[in-house]
């Protein structure tokens, strides 16, 4: 009887090709996008408080950005990995002088949903550095990370193609105070994500050549991984960790040409789909410590130039 009365359903759902086809087909998207969701929940008040971004941010210009790697999009999990910035160029921190906030709002018209994101920061003074930034940067694009009071998890807002653009702001300097409002907005219905990619404040630690164990310390989280001296070699074992590095980020970045390493599904490292990862020049992973042995890769971080 079920039986029956699916096939009965499936016939009346699939009546044209040009109608009914299309709309199942619809109806069976949405119906798996909610089914991935799942339930929500209600949560404390704990969780609802607001001024709750931390004063520190970072605005990356996406003149920064090295355009000739792929820009990390989104996994499954919303997460984001390492934005690849041009030789010599690193993150830039702003600390405001009052909590920032972002907002974001979204409206249905005839056509589609629109919608703005808005990200603004109150910075202290009348200081040069942020004169010259209004001189320099009014209108300029940007890509913009911050995280929450008391949290380790960084997020991002704007991308390589769709950046946050300073669209306005405000220099006041009189009775009341003295302070300059940077308000950064885009059109876009795209939230932010987690950001599991490197602060890139220095240059990637150098693994040594031709070693098959990769060794982390406590002041670094990339590092390049270079041709072998005479062949290729395999880094298969992992030392440095500690159990206070769980969850903890790292990513390896590939200089090798004819002689490059490779990681490879194993003990040490966890990679997605077992396949082996090869140290090419421009290629990249990301990896989350599990425990003091075990790196995991993250899915979606991989790019392999060849």
């Amino acid at each position: 009887m079920k039986r029956l009365i699916f096939l009965a359903l499936a016939a009346l759902c699939c009546l044209t090709l040009d109608g009914w086809l299309g709309a199942c087909g619809a109806a069976g998207t949405l119906a798996m996008a909610m089914m991935v969701i799942g339930d929500v929940d209600d949560v404390s008040d704990r969780l609802t408080h607001g001024s709750n971004i931390a004063y520190k941010i970072y605005l990356i210009d996406i003149a920064q950005v090295d355009d000739t790697k792929p820009f990390p999009k989104p996994n499954a999990n919303r997460e984001v990995t390492t934005i690849p910035m041009k030789a010599g160029e690193y993150m830039k921190y702003f600390v405001a002088h009052d909590i920032p906030t972002f907002g974001s709002t979204g409206e249905k018209g005839d056509i589609t949903t629109s919608g703005t994101n808005t990200f603004t920061a109150i910075m202290g003074g009348m200081r040069d550095k942020l004169l010259d930034f209004v001189e320099q940067h009014a209108g300029g694009k940007f890509i913009i990370l911050f995280k929450e009071v008391g949290e380790e998890q960084w997020y991002v807002i704007g991308s390589y193609d769709r950046p946050m653009i300073l669209s306005s702001f405000e220099a006041k300097n009189d009775k009341d105070g003295r302070y300059v409002t940077y308000t950064f907005t885009r059109t876009s219905i795209d939230q932010y994500c987690k950001y599991t990619g490197d602060i890139t404040r220095a240059p990637a630690a150098k693994h040594a050549a031709d070693s098959a164990t990769l060794t982390v310390n406590a002041s670094a989280s990339r590092y390049e991984i270079p041709d072998g001296s005479e062949a290729t070699y395999a880094i298969n074992a992992v030392s440095g960790l500690t159990a206070n590095d769980k969850g903890r980020y790292i990513i390896l970045e590939g200089t090798g040409t004819d002689k490059a390493a490779t990681v490879a599904d194993g003990t040490a490292f966890v990679l997605e789909d077992g396949a082996t990862w090869t140290a090419k020049a421009g290629s990249r992973i990301t990896l989350r410590v599990l425990d003091a042995q075990t790196l995991v890769e993250v899915p979606g971080s991989r790019v392999q130039t060849a």
